[in-house]
């Protein structure tokens, strides 16, 4: 039996410029996103506590990390990956990607998500923006 320690997140996929952590159910759109542009995911697996070597560790080796949960941006988990590279003095690039802070219509989750840029096109999109071909 495999036990989870507590606070490792998962490195699920190795890849170049761009390390998304994903939080959550967004794991897989996360994974779908890498696939095409060839960039790290992770499972975060926990928000407390942060796999804090892990972060740094994708923030040395890539130019931009994403954070992506299905939570709101202010104070959710990306705001503490954030708030982490900043106390220790990291400057690497960072965008967060969760829910609108602003009340969502009802409807299928699928498109509910993709609404919200929640999938691998908006992770996409947030890259393509970050680095424009």
């Amino acid at each position: 039996m495999n036990t989870l320690e507590i606070g490792k997140a998962e490195l699920r996929r190795k890849g170049k410029k761009v390390a998304i952590l994903a939080f959550g159910s967004l794991v897989d759109a996360a994974e779908q996103a890498a696939q095409q542009i060839d960039a790290s995911v992770v499972n975060m697996r926990f928000v407390k506590p942060l796999d804090t070597t892990l972060i740094r560790q994708l923030a040395d080796e890539h130019d931009l990390l994403i954070t992506i949960e299905e939570n709101a941006v202010m104070g959710g988990a990306g705001s503490a990956v954030n708030e982490y590279l900043r106390e220790i003095g990291h400057d690497v690039a960072i965008r967060l990607m969760g829910l609108p802070d602003k009340f969502i219509d009802h409807g299928v989750h699928k498109q509910m998500l993709s609404d919200c840029g929640l999938d691998a096109n908006g992770i996409i999109d947030v890259i393509n923006r970050y680095f424009p071909a």
